[in-house]
């Protein structure tokens, strides 16, 4: 089962957002570090049910516009027309190779995946693997598989809240569904009554929500971004 992994928040500040969503909710963040080949860093806060909160940031211009990375190319193009806030998310998996196959059966039209790395504050280097599924005129979230455990080693750095639900604004949800059914590997949608309320799938940690509202939406314990 996929889990959700990570928000990706675009920010010129990355360590001032971070801090100052600290002092707001009481969720502690720590550095995460740098990715060289990307022209990015991050901070980060990590929740208690295996998933986390990254703040991203450019720090060279001219690597971050070369990459061919999909979310690195979504980054600069949100940050560069002043749009700060959530732009995208990941879900886990620890069976990449089976997606990449089952969208090559069906036809699904994917970028990657994409090695990324970045080296950690105690110099350790962490890797993982990112895939991105293509739809015409939407933005679909991405697969990631990591190289081992992305988790800080200190427990203390990890927040005792958890993450419940990410819900994600689309302007056709009967569509949408059949995508994300057809792409994810997804069964059949907690459904509403009403075509036009959320539509919802259970996630290996919280839930996955299709909603007509714009933009993409976390709630956490305590918490909503």
């Amino acid at each position: 089962m996929l889990a959700f992994d990570h928000l990706v928040i675009a920010t010129n500040h990355p360590l001032q957002d971070q801090m100052t969503f600290e002092e707001n909710y009481r969720i502690k963040g720590i550095p995460g570090g740098r990715h060289d080949s990307w022209g990015t860093f991050n901070h980060l806060s990590h929740l208690k049910n295996h998933c986390y909160l990254e703040w991203i940031g450019i720090e060279n211009e001219k690597i971050a516009s070369q990459s061919d990375n999909p979310l690195i190319q979504q980054l600069a193009l949100a940050l560069s027309s002043g749009r700060q806030g959530p732009i995208q998310f990941a879900l886990r998996t620890t069976d990449m190779n089976h997606y990449i196959d089952t969208w090559d059966k069906k036809g699904i039209s994917y970028k990657g995946p994409f090695p990324g790395s970045r080296e950690k504050t105690d110099g350790s280097i962490l890797k993982w693997r990112m895939l991105f599924p293509e739809a015409a005129d939407l933005t679909l979230p991405f697969l990631i598989e990591w190289e081992g455990s992305y988790r800080p080693d200190d427990a203390y750095l990890i927040n005792t809240q958890s993450f419940n639900k990410i819900q994600t604004g689309v302007p056709d949800i009967e569509q949408t569904v059949d995508l994300y059914q057809k792409i994810y590997c997804l069964g059949t949608p907690e459904n509403p009554t009403e075509k036009s309320l959320p539509f919802s799938w259970d996630l290996a940690n919280g839930k996955l929500v299709l909603s007509k509202d714009e933009g993409i939406h976390v709630d956490l314990e305590g918490a909503k971004i």
